[in-house]
């Protein structure tokens, strides 16, 4: 048996998130397509000028780890976040190749209502469809149809849901999805459930769209205060978990050096190197990736006229 072992339901809670932000966020721009602009800037300049810098540490460390510069092309394309078959240099990253096949679709929406709308119930059918082996071609990255996907339409279902109704007993929708995410989870560290399985999607998937509909909604209503410490990780979670593994690493490295496996129990290494994952993370939100976003998104702006007397 293994406590942490399902932790990588984090990713469902982050791909529920996402869907619910981007409609809730974009409801208005829907159909109004003089705003397309407006949402690709912000999308690109969100994820990728601090994505490109954790890229950038990754390789780094990769050299001084002893390893080869890395193709051209696979750098290329890993920077670029386009669905593709190969792994992105930065592990992690594989996840936002599913954001970026999201946000284009979305984007469709934008531009035109009826025909987003339609996209997005074929690219719901595809994705049902492929999980029967139907619809599937070989040139096809994973990420296009992959069931991790229908989490972005539960997200966009709960802000849909947030935006056009009152939601009644949120605490109890709350609780009732943290519920679920507890049974789940300990269903699947007991090998109950194999929670890898494209059905455990629907599982951890409802799971978080039933606590961040709770959340959102009672939030609105003013029943639950959340913590500011809990807010502070909240802001910072984008670099944790794209820097991680960068100070992890590093740390891991310094206790290795400093012959502490060998002293010390290895469960023992744990919670510091979970502390460093997170604080490296922290760090680099506060120093790189926020003050990046805000002069990214600064020189995009377009200069003002200045009118000549």
């Amino acid at each position: 048996m293994s406590v942490f072992q399902f932790g990588h339901a984090g990713v469902d809670l982050f791909f529920v998130i996402s869907g619910f932000i981007i409609l809730f966020v974009h409801y208005d721009d829907i159909g109004r397509p003089e705003r397309l602009s407006h949402y690709i800037g912000r999308r690109l300049t969100r994820i990728m000028p601090t994505y490109w810098v954790a890229l950038a540490f990754t390789i780094v460390l990769s050299l001084g780890g002893g390893h080869n510069f890395p193709a051209i092309s696979d750098l290329t394309w890993s920077a670029s976040l386009l669905p593709s078959h190969s792994a992105p240099l930065l592990g992690v990253a594989w996840t936002l190749q599913f954001e970026i096949a999201f946000y284009t679709v979305f984007c469709l929406l934008i531009i035109n209502k009826t025909i987003g709308l339609s996209l997005l119930s074929l690219w719901l059918g595809w994705i049902v469809l492929a999980k029967f082996q139907i619809f599937i071609w070989s040139w096809t990255p994973h990420s296009l149809y992959g069931f991790y996907n229908l989490e972005f339409f539960l997200g966009m279902m709960m802000a849909y849901l947030l935006r056009n109704h009152s939601v009644l007993f949120p605490r109890l929708i709350l609780t009732t999805g943290l519920v679920l995410l507890t049974v789940a989870s300990i269903a699947e560290d007991t090998n109950l459930i194999d929670g890898y399985a494209d059905m455990s999607r629907l599982v951890y998937g409802t799971a978080s769209a039933l606590i961040v509909l709770g959340v959102a909604a009672a939030g609105r209503k003013g029943l639950i205060a959340i913590p500011s410490w809990l807010e502070t990780l909240g802001t910072a979670s984008y670099s944790i978990y794209l820097f991680q593994f960068v100070f992890i690493g590093l740390l891991w490295k310094a206790w290795l050096a400093a012959g502490l496996d060998g002293k010390l129990p290895h469960v023992a290494s744990f919670p510091v190197l979970a502390v460093a994952g997170v604080a490296g993370g922290m760090a680099m939100s506060r120093l790189i990736e926020y003050p990046l976003m805000r002069l990214v998104r600064r020189l995009g702006r377009p200069a003002p006229v200045v009118a000549i007397p």
